[in-house]
């Protein structure tokens, strides 16, 4: 069984991966030792937030580990890709 793969996956797995050429600039934005926000600027223009969390907050959209967000598609845009969460990694066994 083949996963489909999605447009913004360029994104999420070149900062999972660490992929440095993909990207043009990395701003820390927040980090300690529970917490850690960065913002991934690519070679297309786009802007990706990515948030780790060590444990779930109390609200419904803080209950993940691992947060990637298109802060700002790219430019030019093909793709039509819009803003928003593009993929939330959860606590738990094998969660991806």
């Amino acid at each position: 069984m083949s996963k489909k793969i999605s447009d913004t996956d360029i994104y999420v797995n070149s900062i999972i991966e660490d992929v440095q050429t993909r990207f043009v600039s990395e701003e820390t934005i927040k980090y300690s030792d529970t917490e850690i926000e960065r913002n991934y600027e690519f070679e297309d223009g786009a802007i990706v937030r990515y948030e780790w969390r060590s444990g779930p907050g109390k609200a419904a959209d803080e209950k993940y580990n691992h947060r990637f967000t298109l802060s700002s598609p790219p430019k030019p845009n093909p793709k039509k890709l819009k803003k928003g969460v593009i993929r939330m990694i959860g606590f738990g066994k094998n969660a991806r």
